[in-house]
């Protein structure tokens, strides 16, 4: 593979996956502090990216629309973001996880929506689920010994006519 070939490719990707980092950043924080790359070690530092960009671009492959919310964190941070979607409605949240070890994917309330365990071997895994209260958070945790890294998106279920 040639140089020019690689740096398109980069661009390529880079330019593809900009909106949904945007997006990513906006609703996991996205200071410079909260980066999911900020590990200790540059090896630690490359496998991160590795693994980020393997599951972004896996949970990219899972819908061709632009996600409701979604989010990119590291295993190790357990995250509970609100999702800010209205009452009422039909959704499907869809995780994967990359590394190893598994992650558990709930909801604040759990009336939500039962609890599922997602491998980190980097299938997506999705679940239907209905917002019953405001605020409702995604609630992802390691699920005993789990690392790398996670992504998760929300989209809207369409109502067959």
């Amino acid at each position: 593979m040639t140089t020019e070939y690689r740096h398109l490719t980069l661009l390529t990707c880079a330019l593809t996956l900009a909106p949904a980092l945007l997006l990513t950043a906006c609703s996991t924080g996205g200071g410079a502090g909260d980066t999911p790359t900020a590990s200790k070690s540059p090896a630690g530092q490359q496998r991160e990216k590795q693994l980020a960009a393997t599951v972004q671009r896996v949970l990219d492959t899972t819908s061709a629309d632009a996600p409701l919310v979604s989010g990119l964190d590291r295993v190790s941070d357990s995250v509970q973001n609100e999702l800010g979607l209205p009452r009422g409605g039909g959704y499907r949240v869809t995780v994967v996880c990359a590394g190893r070890g598994t992650v558990e994917v709930g909801f604040v309330p759990a009336r939500t929506a039962p609890a599922r365990r997602v491998s980190c071997d980097g299938v997506p895994v999705s679940a239907r689920f209905a917002v019953k209260a405001a605020g409702t958070r995604i609630d992802v945790r390691d699920g005993g010994g789990a690392s790398g890294m996670f992504a998760w998106r929300v989209d809207k279920v369409r109502q067959s006519s």
